[in-house]
């Protein structure tokens, strides 16, 4: 598999997200990464097959993005640093927008059983430990994070057992 950095220095990462989408609408893995160097904004590392990875890394710059594969950089140099964060963190840090098995954990499952998917390395609650049994209600929506290699769901309590942390259409208190 081929991974590309790729940053445009947008700070709508639901922005990013649709760019990354339209380039490359099936990724392996798709991650969204937070660049804290300048202005805050979002970069992403884009996992997909090597014979795709040049065509996308061209689509991408034509979009002006930067974008890093292995050890070259090509785009505008105020995006290389985000792009080379990026491509450095895939699969270790970041926010996985699309990831293999994220099909299986769909609807309502228990925690055993979305465990058992192999989507998700582990599930944690903010409200302490999850017996297996706990229901988790994903609404069809879930967008795990990458913490030291392993792809781990945040969930909070509800109503009934834990849904996930990151909802598809949440307020933001405050905007």
């Amino acid at each position: 598999m081929t991974v590309l950095g790729v940053n445009t220095g947008r700070r709508d990462r639901a922005a990013l997200e649709s760019l990354v989408l339209e380039v490359v609408p099936d990724p392996l893995l798709f991650c969204t990464h937070p660049v804290r160097d300048g202005h805050a904004h979002h970069a992403a590392s884009v996992e997909l097959v090597p014979e795709a990875a040049e065509r996308a890394a061209q689509a991408f710059l034509a979009r002006g993005a930067t974008v890093a594969l292995a050890d070259e950089l090509r785009g505008p140099a105020e995006h290389a640093r985000g792009a080379a964060l990026a491509l450095a963190a895939h699969r270790r840090t970041g926010r996985a927008v699309r990831f293999p098995g994220q099909h299986l954990l769909r609807g309502t499952l228990t925690v055993e059983q979305a465990l058992a998917t192999g989507a998700v390395d582990r599930i944690e609650s903010l409200g302490g430990p999850l017996p297996p049994g706990t229901l988790l209600v994903t609404h069809d929506f879930v967008r795990p994070v990458f913490r030291e290699g392993e792809l781990v769901l945040e969930v909070t309590p509800a109503a009934k057992g834990v849904i996930p942390f990151e909802l598809e259409h949440q307020d933001i208190c405050g905007h």
